[in-house]
Formats: C-alpha cells, structure tokens, sequence
C-alpha cells in the first residue's frame, strides 16, 4: 500500500487548542501534544491545521506556540474564509495583508483567503467570487516560496464551481483546495469534476488537492479512492482533509466506539460530567475499575495516564478528563482511516463485498473521472447518483436558460 493520503486534525481553537499551546500535560508528565517528540511515536501524528481566522490577531507566533518543529511537523493553515461568511469574523480590506503575513509565519501548507458564498453570504456568489480574486491576486503577488499556498474554488453545483474556477485557474499556486462541500457528496464531485477537466491533475505545479471540512465516513473511502486513483495515473498530488470532529464531539461528552462501514457512520457513547450528569459523577469515580473503554490500541496507553477518577478536575475546559477524550477520539479517527486504507488498497471483491452498492459506485466514478480524457461527461452519467446520495433536490430544476449559465458554457 503506497498512499499519501493526509488527514490534518483542526484543533487550533477552543479548550483543546489553549491546552496544545500550553503544552498541557496529565499529572505523571504524559503529553497531549501527540504531534511533538516526546508523544510516543507510534502513535504520533505529526500534521497540524492552524486557522488563521481564530488566530491571527491574538498568536502572531502560533507555530512556537503550539511548539512545531521543522524537520517534523507538517502544517496546513487555514485562512478564515468560514469565519466570515459565517458573520464570527468581519471583513475588512487590511485582512488580506494580515492573513498572509500569518500564515507565511505560521504554516507550511495554506488555503488562499477565500470568501465563501455560504451562511450569511447565500446568494452573493457574484460579490464573493469577486472579492476572492482580489484576495487570490494579492496573494500570487507576495507569494515567496516559504509556504506552498492551494486555490480555492466554491460553489453549490458543477456551473458554479465551473464559473469560479474559470475566474482564478490563471494564479500560480501550488494546489487546490474545494470548499463548502463537507456534507455534500454532489458538492464535492461537481468541485473534483471541474479540476479534472481543467487537467489540474496533470499540471506540475499542482502538489495538493484539499476536500475542506470533512468528517464522514464515506468522506474518506472517496478521498482515499482519489488518491488511489491518481496514485495509478503516475501523479504525485497529495489528497488532504481535515476536521474538529473528535475534538468538538467532547464537548457534547461524546467517545466515539465504532463504525459501520455499510452506513458510512459513526457509533459512540456518552460519557458524564458535572454539568450533564452529576449524580453519576462519584459513582464513576469510585468505580472498581474506573479506565475508559478499550476501543483501540491506543486506549492501553491512555489508561497509565488518565481515567474516570480525573472526572473531578476542571472538566469541560482544561480537565485531563476532557483531553483524554479528546486523544482517544482522534486516534479513533486515525485508526479507522488505516482501516479504511487497507479495503480501499485492497482486493475489488473485498471493497464491494464490505461497503453499499451506491458507494462502490460512487468511489467507481471517481477512478473513472480521473482518468478520462472528457471528466465533465463522467460526471453528468453519475450525476444522479451524487444527488441522491447527498439528498440534493433543488439542483435537479436549475435553470440553465438564465443568462448566468449562457455565460459560463
């Protein structure tokens, strides 16, 4: 198996993010740093995703902060283009400035300053796609090498996507990154049907294609799939994601345990603490064997280190409670990516036999659109199949007729 498939964690914010920074550790010395030396390097994840839009006014140096090193961490910063559109953040003309400076600081691998025409910017695709290109132009323009940087192209169907990728394909970047289609399968391959047809997979240039925001399982049989796919066709694009998930999960108090491959889902469990369940509280701690569940292998290490009996510390926020969830999560999600690997790397028969049949053809569709010569006639063939998997109605009456469409065919 020769993949180069990357999952980047985002915890850069929130509780886990400020316990990263101060390098918190349980009370024998065990760290929560799982990208660093001294985290036991079988279990170590060495790559990292920074957001930019959370950080850059407060950590202008996050990367020492957070204690990266050179020669071992990989680095992808995240340039704020949610936290805009979403109303958390305001824009102003300064911040394009103030993004890149950061991130030529602060990362290795980093997302254009996009504006997504999403959540409070739904129905300015025109405005957005405008004011992103100016971002994109100033960000060509002071490029210096230090940091690899991924354009990114947005929309909500294959003639969005088309128009905005046919805006920006001029600047010189180092890879691309598809934007807004975390919980759409149709989203997603509209966005990978565009890139392929503009035979993005065979420009030099392009080192990365990032799916931004994804979490499913489904999400990473495709992902992984694309990267097989473009493995075989003697490219050496790296496919790459990234989540909070497992991070945000324990703020519901939620520990994941499984998965199901059939349905693309999750299984986890809830665990207490004193704001959800305080009656159970001393109960768990008094418990005869108070460790966490064994779920992966990991769980044998984590064990030595933290347990029930931590319930009591300051939980929610700082609690080693808390981040021992946190790190079973995430090498949860590790495990299960690997897991993913080996049927997706593996025997066809394999792969059919283990996942639905609208998946196999869906990951089928991709193996096939990366490698013909016409991408966008793949596309339309398993344009259906896309939408009924993403549960996608209103793009079956888009009408083409409208000048906009004229524009970009």
């Amino acid at each position: 198996m020769n993949n180069n498939f990357k999952y980047f964690p985002s915890f850069s914010v929130g509780a886990f993010g400020d316990g990263l920074r101060r390098n918190f550790k349980f009370e024998d010395g065990f760290p929560i740093r799982f990208y660093a030396e001294e985290f036991p390097e079988k279990f170590r994840h060495t790559d990292f995703l920074l957001s930019a839009g959370h950080l850059f006014k407060g950590h202008p140096n996050c990367y020492e902060d957070m204690g990266f090193k050179k020669d071992l961490n990989l680095v992808m910063g995240d340039s704020g283009g949610y936290q805009i559109c979403s109303g958390a953040m305001k824009w102003k003309p300064e911040m394009k400035q103030n993004v890149f400076e950061w991130l030529e600081n602060n990362s290795d691998i980093a997302m254009n300053l996009d504006i997504p025409p999403r959540l409070k910017l739904e129905g300015k695709f025109h405005e957005c796609l405008d004011l992103s290109k100016e971002n994109f132009k100033y960000f060509a323009d002071k490029q210096t090498g230090k940091t690899d940087y991924m354009n990114v192209i947005q929309g909500a169907n294959e003639f969005e996507f088309s128009k905005w990728y046919d805006e920006v394909k001029q600047f010189p970047f180092q890879g691309w990154a598809i934007g807004g289609s975390g919980f759409s399968y149709y989203k997603f391959l509209s966005g990978l049907s565009v890139l392929l047809d503009g035979k993005e997979h065979h420009n030099p240039n392009t080192k990365y294609l990032h799916i931004l925001g994804t979490s499913r399982v489904t999400y990473f049989l495709l992902l992984l799939q694309l990267q097989k796919s473009l493995e075989e066709l003697g490219t050496n694009i790296t496919v790459t994601t990234d989540s909070s998930s497992p991070d945000r999960a324990v703020v519901f108090g939620t520990y994941y345990i499984g998965y199901s491959l059939k349905r693309g889902t999750w299984e986890a469990i809830g665990f207490p603490n004193e704001a959800n369940h305080s009656e159970l509280v001393d109960e768990f701690v008094n418990l005869e064997n108070p460790t966490f569940p064994f779920i992966t292998e990991f769980d044998t290490e984590l064990s030595k280190h933290v347990d029930f009996r931590d319930i009591k510390m300051k939980v929610g926020t700082e609690g080693a409670y808390s981040y021992g969830m946190r790190l079973h999560n995430f090498q949860f999600f590790k495990d299960v990516i690997h897991r993913l690997e080996t049927i997706v790397y593996g025997h066809d028969f394999i792969l059919k036999e283990a996942i639905s049949t609208d998946v196999y053809n869906m990951m089928h569709s991709i193996d096939e659109m990366v490698k013909s010569d016409n991408p966008k006639q793949v596309f339309e063939k398993y344009k259906r199949l896309y939408m009924k998997m993403s549960n996608t109605k209103k793009e079956l009456n888009i009408n083409t007729k409208h000048k906009f469409f004229k524009e970009i065919k």
